[in-house]
């Protein structure tokens, strides 16, 4: 089972509850969450850490968990929770996080924005080129293949030190050198596009959070 909590936002919160938020985090958090410029960026990254909260109290984890955060070799963060996973996106409005037990995994979730695909030419297959310039939404089928793409990085690690046109997709899966990781989609929102790899076959749970009540 895996377990994604998402939340989304228009406005600013209050300055007051946005600080007594920020107080959750720790001093480093706290200063790196304040070199963003735009009040979006500072409340995705501020969003993304309550996620992560709540994800690890949803499994009865309450300890002070920015003692079990490490980072791979590739700055990745992981768990130093040796059976647990997460990972974390945003774009646009909306933030999520997955988190799971005995799986590995990555998310991610992209706003569907206008894009010149000529600078993106080294990061899909000529198949899946064809796709996109054939489909009736080539926008949408863009971000399908990114956020497929972005998900099986994340969920290696490596993240773009990975050749994204080298992965191909096929049934839902994709295989790169010794792994194969499982696919699915995710529907938050029209004009979004989401999705996660996972290193086995699962089932998900979606658990909506909202930090403005």
């Amino acid at each position: 089972m895996v377990d994604i909590f998402f939340t989304s936002f228009k406005e600013p919160l209050d300055d007051t509850v946005y600080s007594e938020f920020l107080s959750l985090l720790p001093e480093d958090l706290r200063k790196r969450n304040a070199r963003f410029m735009r009040w979006q960026d500072r409340h995705a990254n501020l969003f993304g850490k309550l996620l992560l909260i709540e994800a690890l109290k949803h499994h009865n984890i309450n300890t002070n968990i920015w003692n079990l955060i490490t980072y791979g070799k590739h700055k990745r963060p992981y768990l130093t929770l040796p059976t647990y996973d997460f990972n974390i996106s945003h774009s646009g409005d909306y933030v999520i996080c997955a988190i799971s037990k005995n799986i590995q995994l990555g998310v991610d979730i992209e706003e569907n924005r206008a894009r010149r695909f000529n600078h993106f030419d080294n990061v899909m297959t000529k198949k899946q080129w064809k796709d996109i310039q054939s489909s009736n939404n080539p926008i949408r089928t863009f971000y399908k293949y990114w956020t497929i793409k972005e998900s099986v990085i994340k969920a290696d690690g490596r993240g773009f030190y990975i050749p994204l046109d080298q992965l191909e997709i096929r049934d839902n899966t994709v295989q790169f050198e010794d792994r194969l990781w499982f696919l699915n989609n995710l529907d938050f929102a029209e004009g979004y596009s989401a999705a996660i790899a996972t290193s086995k076959l699962t089932t998900f749970k979606t658990h909506e959070l909202n930090f403005y009540e």
